[in-house]
């Protein structure tokens, strides 16, 4: 038996000691210790939750048989008490219940999410052993991580390092047209969701299978592992078992999968999120380049073994690069292991399965959603500060209504009632409170929770956490941490008072004295006007994001996709919607802004240039004058000249870092007619023969990097999406689109054209402007949510000002009946009343500005581009909070300085 007992168990035992007395005291504490012990296996927070339901078992008397008749009428009597005191005074009861209710629904909602989003991958059987593999980001900030190896470091791990039980590689695959022929009739989809996987993968991560064999599903080339709900939309109610799917890639090869083995689908609590697998032995090229360092597109999981001294391990990982990637530099770049690093560390990082989906540093993950650990801890935070605000709410009007009961206190001492009887009427009646106030905030949420799952694009569920210890406990310890707090200073101080000076009205000053209530007040509006300010700023910068000049005109283009599915006839098409009236350009294009996310290794002409990194984007002759992008010198791709096929366009700060300086200095030393060589690959010297204005290619939250563009069909030159350009975007005629009616006719008009050329391929599109719009997506989604739980936090605190300025009316009736006869007018009294709470506002606004200031100015760090910090939005908020409590405490204030003088004092 431990003889060591926590701070918990030791209040719960002072607790039974005061209570039950102390012949019960180790009899009872011998049973709740063995019982203790017994339930450590299945852990300590739930043993020392159930130690104390056993103690408030054991305290009113449930394990006594000899008292469990008297406890029962002891407690029924204590809960016709509580009744009685509610209904006697309506309207605390409804404030407070309304208040505790609110927050506790708020703080339950809050708490779901944080719940859901930290405990991503908590399914995998083997999940504290799985680690992600991770590197430097090699193509650009050493100092980053990069989620994507290259295949070789697997092999490495597999040649030299024993302490991994298995190593895993999946492989992004692009987005795929699938086929399918059932009953002589084909069926087209596109597939993003679709990864290439080695047959080991299923003995690291738990995805269980509904048919087929986890070992062997992937093992041959052309076999594929679908989901069940991809089965259903596949094959209907057929077995999926062996049939074949036609994959069609990017670069219009074709390919038969066979379907092998069927999974439950991917929770939705995965960081990776696929409905297709490839064997990855299907992929062309894979077993000749499975040593190279640098072709990075694949995941790497490492599962260890049992036991495994992880920061041991991740010291031998370190000794890899060094003599397993110089092979790849030298072969590819012509550069050593130290010259391709530049003298930084190729840093190998060990990220647990768990930490990927809220990875406190951000690494580029293609294969699912990530996280924002940010987002995260401000609404638990936000949740806890309306927890805190709405207990304190219980709390200051408990302990000002628990006042008004002095007398009652007396009378039950005179009649022989034990101070220890007093202390558990009223902390019985706060327990029953606070679980009144809890059930209902569950059925609120239970009820709100697809909308609010809406709002978040979440699947938060309720019911299913009544089955968990965990949560059943820390329900019950927030109902018996808040009842106690909010009984205990009422029971312990009323309790204390002789019964001749209560019955005489004769209370001591500290208990009258306001300044712990004043505090909390102050506390309370402190909370919510630095939530409305925070609120002001990202209202604030999310609409400067929108006025920002991004350097191109980004509205009225229409963008398709999955052009590379058309082949040639994505050519014809083109043609076809040159000739519409509505578009006045029409442009092929690898990628789209803002999501230009490659990049190489490029240096300037001639000896001793310096390596350089620079994103680049294939386009044709139109994409640019597309965009309006402004020409600084130079010219746009002319396709009547041959030598364009290989020459490039590049932004100003490219220019900067290929190191010819600003445009001020181009006159002596011009980046026209010089050339870029690409350090990877081809030597083939890229001429430049024009430079735009920087534009925003990528979320206004970064700065603008070095761009470098260059024609769709430029053969010479490896890069990403070499060949087959994904995109045709159109800009719209303005005179074209007078009405929503209109452009849909227009997009059904190219849907059609689509169609004609190749009714296989999934009509996608979307508009330039609603896509930067959508880099700021999860911002917008937190604005929406933290506005709302702005407004609630507001509302409790106005409903805590409200029952205490009720609470201070009663009180101050008979002074404010004297002063009327006095001659005060009622605009005075009402200045009066209410410049007791306004300076407590006062005080608030001066202490939740700076606190405001400090959170605003650390998140808007986060974006390159931000709003400024204007004084008047502070201003604003002060005004609106004080206008708020003024109207709260105004109906009051007002209708105690209406009140009849005579009618007041006529009992005195």
């Amino acid at each position: 038996m431990s003889n060591q007992r926590s701070f918990a168990r030791r209040l719960a035992g002072t607790l039974i000691e005061r209570w039950v007395g102390r012949a019960y005291v180790e009899e009872f504490l011998g049973d709740l210790d063995e019982m203790y012990e017994d339930r450590l296996a299945r852990g300590k927070f739930i043993a020392e939750a159930m130690y104390w339901v056993d103690s408030i078992h054991l305290i009113f008397g449930f394990s006594s048989t000899e008292k469990q008749q008297s406890h029962s009428m002891f407690i029924g009597n204590m809960i016709k008490i509580a009744w009685r005191s509610a209904v006697r005074q309506k309207q605390f009861t409804i404030l407070n219940l309304l208040g505790l209710t609110l927050g506790i629904a708020t703080c339950l909602a809050i708490g779901l999410y944080v719940y859901e989003e930290s405990t991503y991958d908590s399914f995998h059987v083997n999940g504290d052993r799985i680690y992600r593999i991770n590197q430097p980001m090699i193509w650009g900030d050493w100092n980053e991580q990069l989620s994507c190896m290259g295949p070789g470091i697997t092999e490495a791990i597999r040649a030299e390092i024993p302490d991994f039980e298995e190593v895993t590689r999946i492989m992004f695959a692009d987005e795929q047209l699938m086929s399918v022929t059932i009953d002589d009739q084909a069926k087209h989809f596109n597939e993003a969701k679709y990864f290439m996987a080695e047959d080991n993968f299923f003995k690291v991560f738990t995805f269980p299978f509904l048919k087929g064999d986890p070992n062997t599903a992937l093992k041959e080339a052309n076999s594929m592992v679908i989901t069940a709900s991809t089965a259903k939309r596949y094959f209907g109610d057929a077995d999926p078992m062996g049939k074949l799917i036609d994959v069609k890639s990017p670069t219009g090869t074709n390919a038969l999968f066979t379907v092998t083995g069927v999974l439950a689908d991917v929770p939705a609590q995965s960081h990776l999120q696929f409905d297709m697998l490839g064997s990855l032995a299907s992929v062309t090229g894979f077993d000749s380049g499975r040593s190279t360092w640098i072709w990075t597109i694949f995941g790497t999981y490492g599962m260890v073994k049992e036991g495994t001294d992880v920061a041991a391990l991740t010291k031998k990982l370190q000794a890899l690069p060094p003599k397993w990637a110089e092979p790849t530099t030298q072969g590819v770049f012509n550069q050593t292991f130290e010259q391709f690093t530049k003298g930084q560390p190729w840093t190998i990082y060990l990220q647990p399965l768990r930490d990927i989906y809220l990875a406190k540093s951000p690494t580029f993950n293609r294969f699912g959603p990530s996280g924002n650990p940010e987002f995260v801890m401000i609404f638990g935070a936000i949740g806890v500060l309306v927890l805190l605000l709405s207990s304190i709410n219980f709390m200051n009007l408990s302990t000002a209504r628990s006042s008004n009961r002095a007398k009652e206190v007396g009378v039950r001492k005179v009649l022989g009632s034990e101070k220890n009887t007093l202390v558990r009427q009223f902390i019985v009646e706060s327990v029953l409170f606070v679980t009144v106030g809890t059930v209902a905030a569950l059925a609120i949420v239970q009820l709100s929770l697809n909308a609010f799952n809406t709002l978040a694009e979440k699947q938060l569920v309720l019911l299913p956490h009544f089955t968990s210890p965990y949560f059943l406990g820390v329900i019950i310890a927030f109902i018996l941490i808040v009842g106690l707090a909010a009984g205990s200073y009422p029971a312990l101080y009323l309790s204390a008072f002789k019964p001749a000076e209560t019955l005489k009205g004769k209370l001591r000053a500290g208990f009258k004295g306001t300044g712990i209530r004043n505090g909390l007040v102050v506390f309370q509006f402190t909370v919510s006007i630095a939530l409305i300010i925070c609120t002001f700023f990202v209202q604030k910068q999310l609409n400067y994001t929108r006025t920002i000049d991004v350097g191109i005109t980004k509205d009225h283009v229409l963008q398709l996709y999955n052009m590379h599915q058309l082949g040639e006839g994505a050519d014809v098409l083109k043609a076809r919607l040159e000739n519409n009236p509505a578009f006045t350009v029409v442009a092929k294009s690898g990628f789209l802004p803002p999501n230009v996310w490659t990049g190489d290794r490029y240096r300037a002409e001639g000896p001793n240039q310096p390596v350089v990194d620079l994103h680049y984007m294939r386009c044709d002759e139109n994409y640019l004058p597309l965009l309006q992008a402004e020409f600084i010198i130079g010219r746009n791709f002319d396709p009547a000249n041959a030598a364009d096929k290989y020459n490039i366009i590049i932004n100003e700060e490219a220019a900067k870092v290929l190191g010819y300086g600003s445009k001020e200095t181009w006159r002596e030393n011009s980046p026209l007619g010089k050339s870029v060589v690409q350090s990877f690959g081809s030597e083939e010297k890229l001429q430049i023969i024009g430079v735009v204005k920087d534009f925003n290619f990528n979320s206004v939250k970064q700065k603008i990097g070095p761009l470098l563009i260059m024609r769709n069909d430029n053969d010479k030159h490896w890069s990403y999406g070499a060949g087959f350009p994904s995109y045709l975007s159109m800009r719209l005629n303005p005179g074209s689109v007078s009405s929503g009616d209109e452009l849909q006719r227009i997009i059904d008009g190219v849907k059609a054209e689509v169609a004609k050329v190749d009714p296989a391929v999934t009509f996608q599109y979307s508009f330039m402007d609603e896509e930067f719009d959508n880099t700021f997506r999860e911002e917008r989604k937190m604005s929406v949510i933290l506005n709302l739980f702005t407004v609630l936090a507001i509302v409790i605190a106005c409903l805590g000002l409200f029952g205490l300025a009720a609470f201070s009316a009663d009180q101050r009736k008979k002074e404010l009946g004297i002063r009327k006869l006095h001659g005060a007018s009622v605009r005075q009294l009402v200045f009066l009343f209410s410049s007791e709470f306004t300076k407590l506002v006062a005080l608030s606004i001066v202490i939740s500005t700076p606190l405001a200031y400090l959170a605003t100015d650390y998140w808007l760090s986060n974006f390159a581009y931000r709003t400024p910090i204007n004084i008047w939005v502070f201003m604003a908020a002060g005004v609106t909070a004080m206008s708020i409590a003024a109207f709260t405490v105004g109906f009051q204030s007002f209708s105690a300085a209406n009140a009849n003088p005579a009618e007041v004092l006529k009992n005195e």
